[in-house]
């Protein structure tokens, strides 16, 4: 009997070590796998910018750019032959304009409508686009897409900004899962904008997503030295964007990402202060956040870690992905508790439903609004009963947001074509007016 035992055990071993071994092959081959990528833009600042692609052979590529698209007379080239190309353009223009293409000799590229533009110090108005859980090829995908370029009257030029908001390819954040649910999908925009791209739990489950993403470490794109990838921040025209990971690093108040916090806030300069990441402090889609257990506890930990941070330095938005539905707050504070300890009459600093004030300058418990989308590729059946969110909706859909130097505006733009929820934050002095949902 004992030998029995003994024998099925060291079986059970046997079976784990083999399961195991081919986990981590397979783990490191969807990480590290080679796939051939179109060029796409990383590191923009507001002097340079990075852009990178994957060719079958390895080769010389260069990247021809000017002031015009007739006039690209300017070239930098790889240093040694490579499949993994990444060249860096510097000594830009602040807040300029610039057309380029690329050439590999092994690859066909669409040159056609390249072109980007550095960051800038003031703007009089920016357009940003937010898509969260975006990483599930198909047409839910792809009219989600639509609807947005409708929105902007089919023209990519009244566009700023692209922010992913975390799992931006599905299932596990492969190489190749990348290409079918970011890079062939949103083909047009990685052509103009940097994806502004911070991890999720699915980009998580594999390595590649530091590998294909570069992000600021000393500050190059705005805001404080963070010495990480995971965590940084961007200033461009009117915004201040902070990005944190929250899936990955040390969630804790004494860590490094929430020490850095606290000293990118408090340096910020900008009148407008975005926060995202993708676990969200508040939900009841399919994801709870009073389930202490979810995601690891990661929804619990961001809320009660950060809340407070975003409280003291008087952040105006967190935006989150993660449940598949959409969900917004009023203005609230001080609610790093479950949904049983929310109390409108301590939490809640403005109980209009579309329009809110706070001062010019950043202060001490003025109030954040919190909003989750991560529905702009998959949809989850929910409950949306959590007293903190009471603007929330079971459709796909993205955020589109409108920045001016005194004003914040987002909508929530339905996979319909449809605002199913609109707000704007006003920094000017002048009186709300509401708004019919």
């Amino acid at each position: 009997m004992k030998k029995n035992i003994k024998k099925g055990l060291l079986l059970l071993l046997f079976i784990a070590i083999i399961y195991g071994l081919f986990r981590i092959i397979d783990i490191a081959y969807g990480s590290y796998a080679f796939v051939e990528r179109q060029p796409y833009m990383v590191m923009q600042t507001d002097s340079s910018i990075t852009i990178k692609w994957q060719s079958p052979e390895e080769e010389i590529g260069e990247v021809n750019y000017g002031l015009s698209n007739e006039a690209k007379n300017e070239t930098v080239s790889d240093i040694k032959a490579t499949d993994k190309h990444s060249i860096t353009i510097s000594n830009l223009g602040e807040c300029t304009k610039y057309f380029y293409l690329v050439k590999s000799p092994s690859m066909k590229i669409d040159n056609e409508e390249r072109s980007f533009t550095t960051l800038c110090q003031k703007a009089e108005s920016q357009k940003l686009w937010l898509i969260g859980d975006s990483g599930k090829k198909g047409e839910k995908q792809t009219k989600v897409y639509q609807e947005m370029l409708k929105h902007i009257g089919d023209d990519l030029n009244n566009l700023n900004m692209w922010i992913l908001l975390g799992d931006n390819a599905y299932t596990s954040g492969t190489q190749k899962e990348y290409n079918e649910g970011l890079f062939e999908p949103y083909k047009a925009l990685a052509q103009k904008f940097v994806p502004w791209a911070i991890i999720g739990n699915h980009d998580a489950r594999r390595w590649a997503f530091y590998n294909i993403f570069d992000f600021p470490t000393d500050a190059e794109s705005g805001g404080v030295p963070s010495g990480y990838e995971e965590f940084y921040s961007i200033d461009n025209g009117n915004l201040h964007l902070v990005m944190l990971d929250s899936e990955t690093v040390n969630r804790k108040s004494d860590g490094e990402m929430a020490i850095w916090l606290r000293e990118d806030l408090k340096a910020n300069t900008k009148p407008w202060v975005i926060v995202a990441f993708h676990t969200p402090p508040y939900t009841d889609g399919g994801h709870k956040s009073d389930n202490d257990y979810d995601s690891g506890g990661r929804l619990k930990e961001m809320r009660e870690t950060f809340i407070p941070i975003f409280d003291e330095f008087g952040v105006d938005l967190v935006v989150s992905g993660h449940s598949h539905d959409y969900e917004r707050s009023k203005l609230l504070v001080n609610h790093t508790g479950k949904s049983d300890t929310f109390d409108a009459k301590k939490h809640v600093l403005q109980e209009s439903a579309t329009c809110y004030t706070k001062p010019l300058k950043a202060t001490k418990n003025s109030g954040t609004i919190y909003q989750v989308c991560g529905s702009s590729s998959k949809l989850d059946h929910a409950e949306l009963k959590h007293p903190a969110m009471p603007f929330s909706f079971e459709i796909m859909g993205s955020l589109i947001i409108d920045i001016t130097p005194t004003t914040l505006s987002s909508k929530f733009l339905t996979i319909e074509g449809k605002i199913a929820d609109e707000f704007t934050i006003k920094k000017d002095s002048s009186a709300c007016t509401e708004k019919k949902q």
